[in-house]
């Protein structure tokens, strides 16, 4: 990306054509939020409302990309549904609020009815398999937990989707639709299953970091409870169920996790679960930059030539908003991980 200072920045909406064609001419501002995990991405409109006649309407699906002209850096951002529609007097503007586009599987509703069913002795791969099956995905499940173990879990009265988002915090990973996708990838991989390649995006501290300036950067950072614990104990009862057996990982302090495991490799996965969570427990950054379309959720972020030695380095992206109102600029959430792979 060339110098943000001699750069266009560029907000497009695409879609229906009359409706896509009405808003672009009315753009006053646009935000889009490109989200990690099963929280919907969504997107928020500001237009001129003044003699405008034909309103958009909620149900519409709208696209939205953004970059800049000169460096043909112009990138889509999502499909999205419209969801509410609201006109505010003075200043007379209408806001779009939508969420994005519903899934392309067979049956988008039912995967949100509750249901009751037990698994029995299968693996994560193989429920998300089913799963998606049973509601049109193709399934995208991450190699390393494709055959991890499901000795035995309920689900009771409990959308699949959220059945899934559950299992999914079991194993330390992530579970989310995607277009006519299902993926079950690990933190940081979700979008890279679905064939984006999300290569890390760098980011120059600039020469001149002054307020006002286009290529300003701000941010912070919150230190992590990391330290708290060393290691992770977990119990089970062998297969009469009436011995409770300990397994232990790591130095003390250890996290005791409070459940009681149906056998030994049910506590050990566990405990492997839960200390790739606490090693992934770095710091939190909050960051504002120059905007950047290669920006998103899942992705990798890094951060060169920064004074502080804290902010410097490689950043796990958690939630990306992209902002346009003439400029452009972005807002970034992520998490320091610990053990980069």
């Amino acid at each position: 990306m060339g110098l943000i200072s001699k750069l266009t920045p560029v907000c497009r909406i695409t879609g229906g054509r009359n409706t896509a064609a009405t808003i672009q001419q009315r753009l006053i501002s646009c935000t889009v939020v490109d989200a990690a995990g099963l929280e919907s991405d969504s997107i928020s409109i500001q237009i001129e409302a003044g003699g405008l006649m034909d309103w958009p309407r909620t149900g519409q699906v709208i696209g939205c990309e953004m970059g800049y002209k000169e460096d043909d850096s112009v990138t889509a951002l999502g499909q999205f549904k419209l969801s509410r529609i609201s006109e505010n007097l003075s200043p007379n503007t209408i806001t779009l609020t939508g969420t994005a586009a519903p899934f392309h599987a067979s049956d988008e509703t039912e995967l949100k009815q509750a249901r009751s069913e037990t698994w029995w002795h299968t693996t994560v791969g193989d429920v998300v398999r089913a799963i998606a099956q049973r509601h049109g995905f193709s399934p995208r499940v991450h190699p390393e937990l494709d055959q991890l173990p499901v000795l035995h879990i309920d689900q009771t009265e409990e959308p699949d989707l959220k059945f899934l988002t559950r299992l999914a915090g079991l194993n330390d990973a992530v579970c989310k639709p995607v277009d006519s996708l299902l993926v079950f990838a690990r933190r940081g991989q979700v979008k890279s299953l679905t064939g984006r390649a999300l290569t890390p995006v760098t980011i120059q501290h600039p020469p001149n970091n002054a307020p006002g300036t286009p290529a300003y950067v701000s941010g912070s950072i919150t230190g992590s409870d990391r330290g708290q614990y060393s290691g992770v104990t977990a119990h089970w009862y062998d297969g009469n169920g009436v011995i409770e057996m300990t397994e232990r990982s790591g130095q003390p302090p250890r996290k005791c996790l409070p459940a009681r495991y149906e056998s030994q490799q049910s506590a050990l996965t566990a405990i492997e679960t839960e200390m790739r969570r606490i090693d992934r427990q770095g710091d939190k950054l909050q960051l504002d930059c120059p905007g950047n379309s290669e920006l998103a959720a899942e992705g990798l972020l890094v951060l060169e030539g920064f004074p502080s030695e804290r902010l410097s380095g490689q950043w796990s992206l958690d939630r990306v908003t992209h902002s346009y109102n003439g400029g452009y600029r972005c807002a970034v959430v992520a998490t320091r991980p610990i053990n980069v792979v």
